[in-house]
């Protein structure tokens, strides 16, 4: 399986690609300085801002990915208008090249709670365009995630997801989950549980 991910670099990116090391992930970064981390991750890295479609059309066309990934967000900036943009504007050009390139699988990163304003709507943009993927869509609904890596080293508010076993859940998922909704959150043990929510 050939995977062209996006957001490879983030830390969910990051989690996720340590179970895939068995695949041809090609990771995209908009950092030079970054390439070394998808490099000893077992993916090959590979410039390009998901916002430059024409660039990511030519990287997917050579690629031929049989899924693509976004997990593309934009929380260092703490910027909540650059996080909306990277979800609407991010996700319509990685779906536009899942389709061009004939991709089976479009996989997404969503919340597994509610937020408000323009942010929700830019999450239901998102979810909304994934679903019109004629391939198998696959939308990861994740709880607040926490342990290394985060902002946070113990549970926060619910839901929860620790970020290790959430990476581990989303490479079984990308890699071999039927199409649908899935909510990765903490359940009691503190186990991760991957479920179709039926929307």
């Amino acid at each position: 399986m050939r995977i062209l991910f996006a957001g490879a670099t983030g830390v969910l990116g990051r989690a996720t690609l340590a179970h895939l090391r068995r695949y041809h992930v090609v990771g995209l970064t908009r950092s030079i300085e970054k390439r070394h981390l998808l490099n000893e991750l077992g993916a090959e890295s590979v410039i390009c801002d998901v916002y430059d479609y024409e660039h990511l059309l030519r990287v997917a066309q050579r690629v031929r990915p049989h899924a693509v990934v976004n997990f593309v967000t934009d929380l260092a900036t703490g910027s909540t208008a650059a996080n909306n943009r990277a979800r609407r504007e991010g996700g319509a050009n990685l779906l536009g090249a899942a389709k061009a390139t004939g991709a089976l699988r479009l996989v997404v990163e969503s919340v597994a709670f509610e937020l408000a304003d323009e942010a929700g709507l830019a999450v239901k943009q998102l979810e909304r365009s994934a679903e019109a993927f004629s391939g198998e869509a696959l939308i990861l609904r994740f709880g607040r995630l926490w342990g290394p890596g985060t902002s946070y080293d113990a549970p926060a508010q619910p839901p929860t997801a620790h970020m290790e076993e959430a990476g581990a859940q989303a490479a079984h998922l990308i890699t071999r989950g039927a199409p649908g909704t899935f909510r990765i959150v903490d359940r009691p043990s503190r186990n991760i549980d991957a479920q179709p929510t039926g929307h």
